[in-house]
């Protein structure tokens, strides 16, 4: 069938520069990725208290916190995520509905009847797509012992050029998937034998459609991480003027990732709207994918003001 990506991507645009509440979702999402930040700033022992061995014996239930800590807020902000996923793409399903309010409490709180499907979506591709790439860097690194080195790049360049379609499929069934549970409140399997169905029966524009979608993104988000990567390149600076060849400095190191971390915590609230941007970008097209290809509805036109 005729698939018109223009019309996708740019309803999607509009739904999302027109309702801003959308941003919320992936705005939570990445100030929540922050709060690593400050936890290493304040509890992380500094790096010359590691040259002496009984020094990193009494900092080490210090150094175990941390990585706790961490660890603990990247599996709670597992079900934020999937949460966040839901919000732009029922806020975007409302909108072709034809429902001018679309409010934030509203749409989380729509979100949990969906909850433990789409978690479980997100979790069931996120460990596949993990297992296949253990699995495929442990054949490298064998291959790579075995050849001396030889076979890891005659394999890991194909395997990596074969790889990159396989990933945009899956997560496009993914996509396709949550979107399924959240606009015709399918269940588990049930979602994930659709989207296969859609997948397999469109195959070139999945595959446009991601390339456009995650391509875009990642350009998009490259260009504005640019600014936080000065005091990289200060450091880098310094490096070649004192000598990169002596030895390291662990208060230079140290003094470089307390701005690095400074430097990061003052661009948080910029990154994290353009998260939340893209975020209920990616969704809302994805969504809007899928209603065209199980629908083709006429579309609502936003309020005049959507297009000023």
């Amino acid at each position: 069938m005729n698939f018109n990506f223009g019309e996708v991507l740019a309803r999607a645009w509009q739904i999302t520069w027109r309702y801003k509440s959308l941003w919320l979702a992936g705005i939570v999402i990445s100030l929540i990725g922050f709060l690593s930040v400050p936890i290493n700033m304040t509890l992380n022992p500094s790096f010359g208290s590691f040259a002496d061995p009984s020094e990193v014996s009494r900092q080490l239930p210090a150094i175990l916190l941390v990585n706790g800590l961490i660890i603990l807020l990247s599996i709670l902000s597992i079900p934020v995520y999937a949460i966040g996923m839901s919000v732009p793409s029922l806020g975007t399903l409302q909108v072709e509905k034809g429902n001018e309010k679309v409010g934030f409490g509203e749409l989380v709180r729509a979100s949990f009847p969906y909850f433990w499907r789409v978690l479980g979506i997100f979790l069931l591709v996120s460990a596949a797509v993990f297992s296949v790439a253990m699995v495929f860097t442990a054949c490298i690194a064998f291959a790579g012992v075995l050849t001396f080195g030889v076979g890891a790049i005659l394999c890991a360049i194909p395997g990596l050029l074969i790889s990159i379609p396989l990933w945009i499929l899956v997560y496009a069934v993914m996509e396709q998937g949550i979107a399924a549970v959240l606009v015709d409140d399918l269940g588990f399997s049930g979602a994930l034998q659709r989207a296969w169905e859609l997948v397999r029966k469109n195959f070139g524009a999945m595959i446009l459609m991601s390339l456009i979608i995650y391509l875009g993104s990642m350009i998009v988000g490259m260009l504005v991480s640019i600014p936080m990567l000065i005091p990289a390149f200060g450091f880098m600076t310094d490096m070649l003027r004192t000598g990169a060849a002596s030895e390291p400095d662990p208060e230079l190191m140290q003094a470089y990732l307390r701005n690095m971390m400074w430097w990061m915590l003052a661009f948080s609230p910029l990154y994290a709207v353009l998260q939340g941007i893209l975020l209920s970008f990616m969704q809302s097209a994805w969504t809007l994918t899928y209603l065209r290809l199980t629908r083709n509805p006429k579309l609502q036109p936003l309020p005049e003001e959507a297009t000023a």
